[in-house]
Order: C-alpha cells, then sequence, then structure tokens
C-alpha cells in the first residue's frame, strides 16, 4: 500500500507540472493548441490500475501459501505422534494440490467467463479460507489431505483469474510489470507459509495461512471488473465506467473501448476450444505450452516444495531458519523479474532464468553425487547456496513469464479457455514431478534427480531464444495483430508453393502432351506403309 501511495503522488505531481505548464503558455487566438497544453490522453493513472492488480493479486498470495506450505511444516508434521508419514503420505501431502489443481482448471475457464475475473476472485477465496480451518482442526491424515485437495482446486481459479484480469486492467507500458504482479505474491505467499511453518507448530500454521484468503474477498471489491470481459459480455456502459476508473478522467477511453470491439468483432465472442487449433492461435497456443513445459521440468518447484526435506538431507542443521533465506531469495528474484520485465524484455528474461536454474541445480547434484557415490564431503554453503541462487533465477523468469504469456498471447474470446487449458497441462505436470520425486531419489538417488533437471534447463534456455516471442511494450491487440501476420505470411508462402507445383505439373503435362503428340505424328506414316506393304506381299502369295 505504501507504493501505491508513492504512485499516487508521483502521479499527482506530475499532473500538476502539466496544469502548470499549460496555464503559462496560453495560445494566441485563432492559434491552434499545442500538443504540450493539452492533457495527456496516451497515458492513464498510474495508481488505479497498480491499486487493481495488487488487489487482485493477493489471490495469488493465497496460492502461494498453499504450494510453499509443505517446505516448512513437513518436518514438524513428522515429529507429531498423532500424524503418520511415510514416503507415500509425504509425495501424497505435496502433490495433492496439484491433482486438485488439476480438476479445477477444467471448470476454471468457464467460471471465468461466465461470473467474471473478479467475482471469481471474490467467491473462492472464503471457501480456501474455510479450508485451511478444517486442516487445523483434522484429527486424521485423511482430513488434512482432503483440506490440502480442495486449497488447490481453489489455486486453479486463483491463479486463472488473476492472471488473466491482470493481463486485461493495465495499459500497454504498464503490463509486464502488472502482470507479472501475480508472480510477486505467489513469492510473497512462499515466503508467508514458509516463516508459518517453520516457526509456528503447523496446526496453528494453518490458522494463519488462512488470513490471506479472507482478505483478498473483501479487497477486491473495491476494484472495478476486466473491461475486456465486460465487452465479451455486451455490457458496454459498464465496460466504460471500469475503463475510466482504472485510466482517469483525462485518458481517452473511447479509443480503447473501440479498440477492444473491433478486436472482439473481428474474432468473435463464441468460446470453442478448437480454436486454439486454429492457424492464427495454434503458434502462441504452442508456446505458452512449451514455457508451461520448461516452468515444470526445470526442477525448480521440488526445491519449493521440498526445500525443508531437501536441506535436511544434504546436512544443513538450522534448515528452519535456512527455508525463510530461500523464502526470501524468492521474493527478491520475483521483484527483480517484475521491475526488469519491461526494461529487459520477456526472452531475455526467461533464458537468463533457465541457464541460472540449469547450473545451480547441476551444482546441487554434483555435491549429492560427492557426498554419496565419492563419499567426499563438502562445506555445507554448497547446497544451500545451489538451492538459494537455483530459487532466486527461478522466481527471476520462470515462475513469472510464463503465466503472462499465457494471458498476454491470446485473443479475448479465447484467453480464459487458453489459460485454463495451459493451467491444465502445468498441472499434469506438476502433480506428476512432485509425486514421483521422493520414489526417483530412493530409486536413482538424488544426484541423478537433480543432474537431470539441471540439464532439462540448460537446453530450454538454447530453445526458449529461438521461440520465444518478445512482446515487451505491445498492446494486447497489437499482439494479436502479429501472429496473425506470422499465419497471413505462412498461408501466402504455403499458396506460392502449391501454385508453383500447380504450374510445374501443368508444365508437365503440356510437355508429355506436346511429345505424345509428335510421337504419334511420327509413327502414323510408319504405320500406313506397314499397312501398304502387308497388303502387297498377300497380293503376290496370291
Amino acid at each position: 500500500m505504501i507504493t501505491v501511495l508513492r504512485w499516487r503522488l508521483l502521479d499527482m505531481c506530475n499532473t500538476v507540472k502539466e496544469e502548470a505548464g499549460g496555464s503559462t503558455q496560453k495560445p494566441a487566438v485563432g492559434e491552434v493548441p499545442s500538443i504540450a497544453a493539452q492533457p495527456s490522453s496516451k497515458r492513464g493513472r498510474l495508481w488505479t490500475q497498480v491499486a487493481a492488480c495488487m488487489a487482485a493479486s493477493l489471490g495469488t498470495l493465497s496460492a502461494g501459501a498453499v504450494n510453499g506450505w509443505t517446505a516448512g511444516t513437513l518436518p514438524s508434521m513428522k515429529e507429531d505422534p498423532s500424524i503418520y508419514l511415510g514416503t507415500a503420505e509425504t509425495a501424497w501431502m505435496v502433490g495433492i494440490v496439484a491433482l486438485g489443481a488439476l480438476v479445477g482448471s477444467l471448470i476454471a475457464g468457464q467460471a471465468m467467463d461466465r461470473f467474471g475475473r473478479r467475482t471469481t476472485i471474490v467467491w473462492v477465496s472464503p471457501i480456501m479460507a474455510a479450508s485451511w480451518v478444517l486442516m487445523a482442526l483434522a484429527p486424521y491424515i485423511s482430513i488434512i489431505l482432503l483440506g490440502r485437495a480442495i486449497c488447490g482446486l481453489m489455486t486453479s481459479f486463483l491463479i486463472s483469474a488473476v492472471s488473466v484480469y491482470n493481463s486485461e486492467v493495465p495499459e500497454a507500458r504498464l503490463r509486464g510489470r502488472l502482470g507479472t504482479m501475480s508472480s510477486l505474491f505467489i513469492s510473497l505467499g512462499i515466503l508467508f507459509s514458509y516463516t508459518a511453518g517453520a516457526f509456528l507448530p503447523w496446526r496453528y500454521s494453518c490458522y494463519v495461512c488462512a488470513a490471506p484468503p479472507v482478505l483478498t474477498a473483501f479487497v477486491v471489491f473495491a476494484v472495478p471488473e476486466s473491461p475486456y470481459w465486460l465487452m465479451l459480455k455486451g455490457r458496454k456502459n459498464e465496460a466504460l465506467v471500469a475503463l475510466k476508473w482504472l485510466r482517469g478522467p483525462d485518458y481517452d477511453i473511447m479509443e480503447d473501448l473501440e479498440n477492444i470491439d473491433l478486436k472482439l468483432k473481428a474474432v468473435g465472442t463464441k468460446i470453442q476450444y478448437r480454436e486454439l487449433l486454429r492457424p492464427r492461435t495454434r503458434r502462441p497456443f504452442f508456446i505458452a505450452l512449451f514455457l508451461m513445459t520448461l516452468q515444470q521440468t526445470c526442477g525448480a518447484n521440488i526445491l519449493i516444495m521440498y526445500t525443508g526435506s531437501i536441506l535436511i538431507s544434504a546436512g544443513v542443521k538450522d534448515h528452519n531458519t535456512a527455508v525463510v533465506y530461500v523464502g526470501l531469495v524468492q521474493l527478491v528474484g520475483t521483484i527483480f523479474s517484475v521491475l526488469l520485465m519491461d526494461k529487459l524484455g520477456r526472452r531475455l528474461i526467461i533464458v537468463t532464468s533457465l541457464s541460472v536454474v540449469g547450473i545451480f541445480t547441476v551444482m546441487l547434484g554434483v555435491y549429492y553425487y560427492m557426498q554419496v557415490v565419492m563419499s567426499v564431503v563438502w562445506p555445507l554453503w554448497v547446497p544451500l547456496t545451489a538451492v538459494m541462487v537455483s530459487s532466486l533465477g527461478y522466481c527471476f523468469g520462470c515462475r513469472t513469464i510464463p503465466w503472462l504469456t499465457s494471458a498476454e498471447l491470446f485473443n479475448t474470446t479465447i484467453r480464459s479457455t487458453a489459460n485454463t487449458v495451459c493451467l491444465l497441462y502445468n498441472r499434469i505436470l506438476n502433480f506428476t514431478i512432485v509425486q514421483v520425486y521422493p520414489f526417483l531419489v530412493e530409486a536413482i538417488g538424488a544426484h541423478s534427480v537433480f543432474f537431470f533437471f539441471g540439464g532439462v534447463s540448460l537446453v530450454g534456455s538454447v530453445l526458449s531464444s529461438i521461440i520465444m516471442p518478445e512482446t515487451k511494450g505491445k498492446s494486447l491487440e497489437q499482439i494479436q495483430e502479429y501472429f496473425e501476420k506470422k499465419n497471413l505470411k505462412a498461408s501466402e508462402s504455403k499458396n506460392k508453393k502449391s501454385g508453383a507445383s500447380e504450374d510445374d505439373t501443368k508444365k508437365t503435362c503440356c510437355n508429355d502432351q506436346s511429345m505424345l503428340s509428335s510421337v504419334s505424328v511420327a509413327t502414323s506414316p510408319i504405320t500406313e506403309s506397314a499397312c501398304v506393304i502387308t497388303q502387297e506381299e498377300e497380293m503376290t502369295k496370291l
């Protein structure tokens, strides 16, 4: 909130300067006023857009608390005599959240399109709070798993709705920073649950983690619904009011409304899943799935969800404090990502992020290899540094960019549906990886697991530099036009190739026909002479 107030004061100072500048230079009679003397219509009000995105992002703070809760609480739960946690129970305690999110992702997009982005956040948050209370009061591990599953179900709604909302609300010049704000709040939520789980009994930590979703339900009431969704539903007057609140009275909101309306008419308003496989949507869809694959297969989510267990197995003594340090570096990495997203661009950040994750995950694998296979003990700062820097690199790009691109690459009609499919795919990968990780460690060793994830990250950094498009500073309409032009060029080149092949076929047919005609002309006299010779022979014989 301090940041919002600071940005609001800066915005007010800029407004005062513009008004002062306009009052000192009055145009003469009959002279056209200069652009500097007129209020700017290209830059909207800053603090309202920031406040709307921050309010919505509280939902992802709640989701981050769900994902990070096991990192700090698994050691204390294993010490609780009323709770038994073996390898299978530990895997389910971590992975059932992804399973619940997997189920929720099937309907999250439909809920967003039917009820709205803001309304979805408001109604889902109290259910998540009730799930935390259920876990705190649970007498059996099965009830705890049920509460975790419901929390995972709610995270799919929150992550999808917040990602889409934060991509549709801000202007193009702010969308990179405000669109990644949801990832910043995920890191805040993880740090929040890390701290609660490390220094409180696990049941008390559940009560503490129930507070953010309750706060979210109240705060989101104060911000407007997404103007894109309102236009999608034909509620133009409400979209006008929402844009006026977000952009301020001096912004030319009619231009934005016309652009949204034209784009909706161009792409249609009927939502169909097969739209994802049409040429104009297929390329961004595959790019979004590629980034989701890298986010999960880089192995950083293993470090985040099993932080305490990994540090204990590595020999770190004060693992509770170390877990909090890991949460802090995640927050720092996400803050840098938010601040630099519109300066460095998406492509450079994702390539740097994957490279850092790959190098330090391999470093962690080398530590385990030396410890287990070679029986050589390295200093304890090596695994702690590897986990912290790898988490830092992950939050710098791998956490933020896939969610941002899955929301900004698609047109308004298909955006929530595409985001839901990407979330479904992401949760399938997440559930598979976090579920099998403990069994893989027992089967092939921790060093082999981290060597694999580190190698995937390094290969992914190279592929990202080739595949990832740069969307820095572009509006949602410009991004859609970019992919439509790409599709148009591809179809034109395909038509040229098919036209050239048809011309070659026609030429070949013409050549064959001319050759046949020449052959027939050449052979026709021979045939006649042969017939004459045959008749003369016949007469001679007679």
